[in-house]
């Protein structure tokens, strides 16, 4: 009988998720969505100020298909119940603090702009055993903004779970608890979610910890976190976008500059359109140039909100548009506001650690200028320009196109766009976004250690290679620094000084692994024609005009 008792006095375990107030002392209102809430009801418990708010629900009939039945005599009344989602939000104010916990569907009362984002990540990330986690949610925002969720079925740590500290960004973490008064299990987003034996006289305890853990560093193995953190808060990225009104005044002045948000398929579009109307110019590449052109003719400023309600269109040969975005998309920005960087990219904010700008251009400063030149970029497709060269140049050979079975997730590999001098492997792009220019860091290492590292990929490259370059036996692994990775970029900006700063991370990761093969490595911007940057091709009238 007294094990009963015992048993029964011991607290249920709950599953709290706890949201932290932005302000200490918020009004209830400015937390809770008081006007889809029942009367408050105030709470006494130990150390704490609470207040329910149980979510208001809108009596629903049984789902339709229950009609089948209920239309027989046979089938009683109320046989089927009606659905509902029970949902509460206690507020709780614990000393200069305010929490605001949710259950069931109680999260629908929380005002988002009231909580402070990432607070359940970050008490998660100093309370998780970094080589016990289960579950990561990531952003890439070096090319296409990509969600994913990675989860292991036994604990692992998180690159384990195939997490890009320099790449990716961090948004949500699950993992074995370090901390016993959050149980065995924590999990943070915006919200911390911990499944504990409690009593709302005992709350205080994981309020304190948590708060505890969320205003102390992060823990060394996670420090990396902090590098580059995506803006969420609203009210922050209209000041941003306020002080890029600001930059749009003068752009001559500031690092902005227009390119694809995404991959596009440069073998099927012929260039670019700001509306649908016959005659409108299609330009071969985006510019910011061109769309100040395009305004100012429209009596229209350069601002966000003009961005914002401009598209541009991807036309293909036959002058229509198979894809589009709004310019604001298509916009890449580099704020300094003091010692603060944020960038703008694919109409997403990002702030970047000073630091961590710092490291980066330390590294990258050191690349090697390349000792010769290449002539002006004169052709509307790199394939061109690569082919003109090899042909008025004999010591440079073609490689474009020229593709070598990898396996993989490469598939198949472009060894170089060109040889020079059977050393010299030259990968050639023309900017147009940060994208197209992380693609060829990239295409240039994994090409690179695949040549000294896949025997396989050299027998079947060998056979490709120009006969000055062949080698003599491919199963024989070759002596990397006897070749140099150069990246031949075709820009007017300064490198790799100007560079967008993703594609300045994705440089250094290419550096770093290339110099530590024995490859040497270089960068180069090829002068652009001044003919190519005003361009223009006309939509021809006799095409169906759509207006924008």
């Amino acid at each position: 009988m007294a094990a009963k008792k015992a048993s029964e006095a011991r607290p249920r375990k709950e599953k709290l998720a706890i949201y932290l107030a932005k302000d200490g002392q918020p009004a209830a209102g400015d937390l809770i969505k008081l006007e889809d809430a029942s009367d408050a009801i105030p709470l006494s418990a130990e150390g704490i100020e609470a207040t329910l708010y149980v979510k208001k629900e809108r009596p629903k009939p049984p789902p339709p298909w229950t009609d089948l039945f209920t239309q027989r005599p046979e089938v009683p009344a109320g046989l089927f119940p009606a659905t509902r989602s029970v949902g509460a939000a206690l507020l709780v104010r614990r000393g200069s603090r305010t929490f605001a916990l949710t259950f069931g569907t109680g999260f629908h009362l929380i005002k988002e702009v009231a909580i402070e984002r990432d607070f359940g990540l970050r008490v998660t990330l100093s309370s998780v055993d970094p080589n016990k986690l289960r579950s990561v949610d990531k952003a890439n925002y070096e090319d296409n903004p990509l969600n994913s969720r990675t989860q292991s079925t036994k604990e692992v740590d998180i690159f384990d779970l195939q997490m890009d500290s320099e790449m990716e960004m961090l948004y949500a973490l699950t993992g074995i608890s370090n901390v016993s008064v959050f149980g065995s299990h924590v999990s943070g987003r915006d919200s911390l979610t911990v499944a504990v034996e409690i009593t709302l006289d005992s709350l205080f305890t994981v309020l304190d910890e948590a708060i505890s853990r969320f205003d102390g560093p992060l823990p060394l193995q996670f420090e990396w976190v902090d590098n580059i953190r995506r803006v969420k808060d609203p009210e922050i990225a209209q000041v941003l976008d306020l002080y890029l009104d600001e930059d749009l005044k003068d752009p001559t002045q500031c690092v902005l500059w227009l390119g694809e948000p995404e991959v596009v398929d440069w073998e099927k579009q012929i260039g670019y359109s700001f509306d649908r109307r016959p005659n409108t110019p299609v330009l071969p590449v985006l510019s910011l140039g061109a769309l100040m052109e395009y305004l100012t003719k429209q009596d229209r400023p350069l601002s966000v909100d003009t961005l914002r309600a401009t598209s541009v269109h991807v036309n293909d040969s036959d002058y229509q548009s198979v894809k589009n975005w709004n310019a604001y998309r298509c916009l890449y920005a580099e704020l300094h506001l003091d010692a603060e960087r944020y960038m703008l990219r694919n109409g997403l904010w990002f702030q970047v650690e000073p630091d961590f700008v710092k490291k980066v251009d330390d590294y990258i400063s050191r690349i090697a200028s390349c000792p010769f030149a290449l002539p002006a970029y004169d052709c509307d497709r790199e394939d061109d320009y690569n082919k003109k060269l090899a042909q008025s140049d004999k010591t440079y050979s073609l490689m474009d196109k020229k593709n070598t079975k990898l396996g993989g997730r490469y598939d198949k590999v472009e060894f170089c766009d060109l040889i020079r001098n059977s050393s010299d492997l030259i990968h050639v792009k023309y900017y147009r976004s940060s994208s197209t220019l992380s693609h060829l860091f990239s295409q240039g290492l994994v090409a690179a250690e695949a040549f000294v590292g896949d025997e396989d990929f050299r027998v079947r490259l060998n056979q490709k290679l120009p006969p000055a370059a062949r080698l003599a036996d491919p199963t024989v692994k070759p002596k990397a620094s006897a070749y140099t990775v150069t990246y031949a970029i075709a820009t007017t900006k300064q490198l790799p000084r100007e560079l967008p700063f993703f594609s300045k991370v994705t440089l250094r990761n290419a550096m770093k692994t290339l110099q530590a093969l024995d490859y040497q490595v270089q960068i180069t911007a090829i002068e652009v024609a001044p003919d190519l940057l005003i361009k223009k091709k006309c939509r021809p009238k006799q095409a169906p005009s759509q207006k924008t």
